[in-house]
């Protein structure tokens, strides 16, 4: 994966995906077949037992055949194959200290997608896809089956559909709740949102702007964002994809303090009034997310300044040592960002 936002690159082995990510799941179609483990790595039968129990939660009865066992570490790293309703490559964590599996990868063929997914969860993926996908961009190469002890960006138990620059993730443990991305070269992105988001930086007003390198179109939650950013993630610009409203922006450049205890100096004591924290704000915001600040009271933390007015969308703003705004926020009153 060259990007993803909530995302990790894709990798192969599970020994890296320990760092990233299904008990309550649309389980696998059942299948008839008695479940036969081949074990000629001399692993310890309860071992065995563990790393093929881990597999079968997740995919019911199949032939297992272990092909490879690293075992210098505590952390060992094993690899098996699994044949049945379709063939996958898996890759398991075992701790030897405390004795348990902490990761299980199955890795599946993407043509196999509708042969391994319960049908109920297969559908559910097309219709978020004819909805989120409307250029049809979004190309499976292989899918993941994961579960993991680590929590990474709160998956622990998921699958995930990979293409080229994209990823499609159904976290297990949250009533199949789905996200996605799909990563656009600015060529083929809209060019009035990217108009809109170099504008906006611009507005924002930090002297120095590094070019956007890509667009993101994401959905989390229950939001559906194009993500305007540079490959160091120094600019970003986040625009609804249904409104074409502005939601946020950043400019790290705008960043102007040595290390933590600086900061702490710093804002030790509010750098604006609450009055010239509205003053400064205002004009930017109206011009970058149509907001009128009058009525807003002011909450500050730190170098965060929240504006806040009944049944009005909230905004967050957050300035440098010199009391300039380096990036907004805003946050409608139902919460949803489109």
């Amino acid at each position: 994966m060259k990007k993803l936002v909530s995302i990790t690159a894709a990798i192969t082995s599970m020994s890296l995906l320990l760092s990233i990510a299904p008990a309550a799941w649309a389980e696998s179609s059942p299948t008839s077949v008695v479940q036969d483990v081949s074990n000629t790595l001399n692993l310890d039968q309860k071992v065995t037992k563990q790393l093929t129990d881990a597999i079968t939660a997740l995919t019911g009865k199949r032939t297992v055949q272990f092909t490879s066992a690293d075992t210098a570490f505590d952390d060992w790293v094993v690899n098996s194959t699994l044949t049945g309703t379709a063939e996958a490559d898996i890759t398991q964590n075992y701790n030897s200290k405390k004795e348990k599996v902490t990761s299980t990868l199955i890795n599946y063929k993407a043509d196999d997608l509708n042969k391994v997914l319960d049908q109920a969860l297969y559908n559910k993926i097309q219709v978020f896809l004819k909805s989120f996908d409307k250029d049809n961009k979004f190309k499976a190469d292989a899918f993941w089956r994961v579960k993991q002890d680590v929590n990474d960006s709160g998956l622990k138990n998921y699958w995930v559909i990979w293409g080229h620059d994209q990823s499609l993730y159904v976290d297990v443990d949250h009533n199949n709740q789905l996200s996605a991305s799909i990563l656009y070269d600015l060529k083929d992105a809209r060019a009035t949102l990217t108009n809109k988001a170099r504008n906006t930086l611009k507005i924002l007003g930090i002297t120095s702007i590094k070019a956007f390198d890509y667009s993101l179109l994401t959905q989390k939650n229950k939001d559906t964002l194009w993500v305007y950013q540079d490959d160091s993630s120094i600019n970003s610009v986040h625009i609804g994809s249904n409104t074409g409203k502005v939601w946020k922006v950043i400019n790290q450049f705008g960043t102007d303090w040595n290390n933590d205890a600086d900061f702490k100096k710093s804002f030790a004591k509010p750098k604006l009034s609450k009055k010239k924290a509205l003053s400064a704000a205002a004009p930017k915001v109206k011009s970058i997310f149509g907001l009128n600040l009058k009525g807003y009271s002011v909450r500050i933390q730190d170098n965060q300044y929240t504006f806040t007015k009944k049944g009005a969308t909230t905004l967050i703003g957050k300035i440098n040592k010199k009391g300039a705004f380096y990036s907004f926020e805003a946050i409608p009153v139902n919460g949803v960002r489109n």
